[in-house]
């Protein structure tokens, strides 16, 4: 391979790096609809192993899917903006550390770079000198280098949390849909799970467009945690429905 077909590789592996959180939110997305999707079923089968009527089921359903989406849309609103306050933070104190103990600030950066390689001194004075000639370079490489942060992976907050609760409500959406066209709430269960967990299939095979797993093993998680989350409330709400029968909370 000649030298402008490795210069031409080597910047397209740099630009796509750079892109890749412009691809897609696939954290957001996957998170939403699986938390979405397993906690409505899970939802609806406690209520239909407490034997609630099909009318009350799709209230209780409606419910907290709608409930479930604002939440989790906040949450990743607030916890996004946190972290971006975080990072901001973090450069101004780094910044006010530069002005006030730039020897530190230089020492530092022969500390990390000396870790690094087996650089002698000269060569380590050298980047030193290069890196802290430009200021705005000194603070890029002390974020990066020393903090671990890099500002360009942040997206706006909202964008974020619309993302989350656009996500929850398609998941949630899909384990109700039985329950307004099937009258039998556990032939509706029985269908609302099998959806369930066939778009949990989907969204594990889909997840793996961004990862080296195994479509199969992928999917076969997603509809595994499905399974759990929905027998476990289940058993929940028959145990509480005979102890209500019983009379062990009278």
């Amino acid at each position: 391979m000649d030298h402008k077909k490795i210069l031409e590789n080597a910047r397209k592996n740099i630009e796509e790096a750079e892109q890749w959180h412009k691809r897609t939110n696939v954290r957001e997305i996957v998170f939403g609809f699986n938390d979405g999707s397993i906690s409505l079923l899970a939802l609806l089968a406690g209520v239909t192993g407490g034997s609630f009527a099909q009318d009350h089921i799709i209230v209780v359903g409606i419910s907290g899917v709608i409930a479930g989406a604002i939440s989790m849309g906040i949450g990743a609103y607030i916890s996004s903006k946190s972290e971006i306050e975080h990072h901001r933070s973090e450069i101004n104190r780094e910044k006010i550390e530069i002005e006030q103990v730039p020897e530190v600030e230089k020492e530092e950066i022969r500390i990390m770079y000396r870790n690094k390689a087996s650089f002698n001194d000269e060569e380590i004075n050298m980047i030193v000198n290069r890196i802290t000639s430009d200021e705005e370079v000194w603070l890029d490489v002390m974020m990066k280098e020393e903090l671990g942060l890099i500002e360009k992976r942040f997206e706006p907050p909202f964008k974020i949390g619309l993302i989350m609760l656009t996500a929850f409500l398609a998941g949630g959406m899909i384990p109700i849909l039985p329950f307004f066209l099937i009258p039998t709430p556990l032939n509706s269960l029985i269908i609302s799970a099998i959806l369930t967990y066939l778009s949990l299939f989907i969204i594990g095979c889909w997840k793996t467009t961004f990862t080296d797993r195994h479509w199969i093993v992928s999917g076969l998680e997603m509809v595994g945690i499905g399974i759990v989350a929905a027998i476990i409330p289940y058993l929940i709400g028959e145990v509480l429905l005979s102890l209500v029968l019983t009379g062990a909370f009278t």
